[in-house]
Parts: structure tokens; sequence; C-alpha cells
């Protein structure tokens, strides 16, 4: 699940400065991606911190991302900092999200308030990575297709492509870890790649606790868009 809540960030802040927008009332795509990552990753690792960079399209700006997850995937805490120029404007913010005992957590650094979902596991199981158990119903909504494999920095990566009404793309992903990764959201191209990866490190107490200090709405989770028919 540390893949949907990378992309559920990338995706809800190129839409959110699409439209002057904030990042949560933008976010339907998201789990199209979400769905896409989760069948074309194989056996996993236990642990792992990585970090990879974003670059938006039109020089708009970067976002750097910084993922720790344990368990599988089952744990998960994702720092998201951005530096966005849009529309003569230039917007910088650091967001967190975690993801812990079936929830996302979601807040912007130093805010007091922010939100959750609790996860649809019929839809999302952070333990079920074969993507040979992803439905034929499922595959044809998406419009996923299976590329093959192919190696990236060393890594021998499944590859995947996608498409919907809203986006396609493509990923390459190693274990629950998204080495490449490329997005066309309204005909503007999202690129993401890895940039630095520790596999099962030490990680320690109070990674995954819940802000104590913080206040969560909870929200309902992000609905499957339409896929757009052939």
């Amino acid at each position: 699940m540390q893949k949907f809540i990378l992309i559920f960030g990338i995706t809800a802040l190129f839409t959110a400065c699409k439209n002057n927008n904030t990042a949560s009332e933008s976010s339907e795509p998201t789990s199209v991606v979400a769905d896409i990552k989760e069948a074309v990753t194989n056996d996993g690792l236990k642990s792992a911190i990585y970090e990879s960079e974003t670059i938006m399209p039109g020089g708009m700006g970067t976002t750097s991302t910084k993922v720790t997850f344990d368990d599988y995937g089952k744990k998960t805490r994702t720092e998201m900092k951005s530096a966005i120029s849009f529309g003569g404007k230039s917007m910088n913010s650091s967001a967190n999200s975690l993801m812990v005992d079936g929830y996302v957590y979601s807040w912007q650094t130093g805010a007091k308030k922010g939100n959750k979902f609790k996860l649809d596991e019929s839809r999302f199981d952070p333990s079920n990575t074969d993507f040979s158990k992803l439905s034929e119903e499922m595959k044809k909504k998406l419009n996923y297709k299976d590329e093959g494999t192919e190696t990236v920095n060393g890594k021998e990566c499944k590859v995947a492509s996608f498409s919907s009404e809203q986006m396609k793309g493509k990923v390459w992903m190693w274990k629950q870890v998204p080495i490449k990764m490329e997005m066309s959201i309204v005909d503007k191209v999202v690129t993401s790649t890895l940039k630095n990866l520790e596999e099962n490190p030490s990680l320690p107490a109070g990674t995954f606790d819940i802000p104590a200090d913080i206040e969560f709405r909870e929200m309902s989770m992000p609905k499957m868009p339409e896929t757009a028919q052939k």
C-alpha cells in the first residue's frame, strides 16, 4: 500500500494545480494507479525506506517523496515535499500520510487538523501483491496490460501499462518499490524516478505512531473512476 500513498500525493498535487483546488478535492484517479501498482508487484521486502523525485510537466517544479514501510507494506509512512510554480505563483508544501490498522491518515506539516479514511480491503489488500490474482473484470476496467520485465538500475522490474478516462501510464515495479513511473494526466506527462533505497532497515520505535496532537476528520475512500472504452 505504500505505492498507493505515493501516487495519491503525486496525482492529487498535479490535479490541484490544474484546477486551482486543494489536493484532497481531486484525488479520484489515484484508485486506478493503486490497483495497477498492487497488480505488478512481486514477492516483497519486509521493510524499506526509499526516496523518489517526481518532475512536474512544463517546468512546474518537483516533488520529493520519502516512504518508510514495514510488515510487507501493511504499515507505511510517507513524507512529501513539493516546490511548485503555476500561473505565476509559487507554492511550497510539506505533507504527510500514514497507513496503519486499515486506515490512511493525511496532514500538512505543522497543521493541527487532518483527514483519514478507512481502506476497502476488498480492493486494497497490503498482503496481496500477486498480479495473477487480479480479476479479469478489474484488468478490463483498468485496460491493464502486462508489458513483461525490464532491468532498471540493476533491478529486474515488472512492467505494466494502464489507462482510464482521466489518465494513462506505465510503471516499473521491483518488489513493492516503484523504480520508475510515467503518467499522462490531462495531456501532461509526470515522471517519477527512484533516488535512494534502503532494504530491510532497522526502524526506530514510533515510526508508525498516529500523531496525538492532530485531530483527524473521517472521509470517504476515493471512488474508482470510469475507464475509457476501447
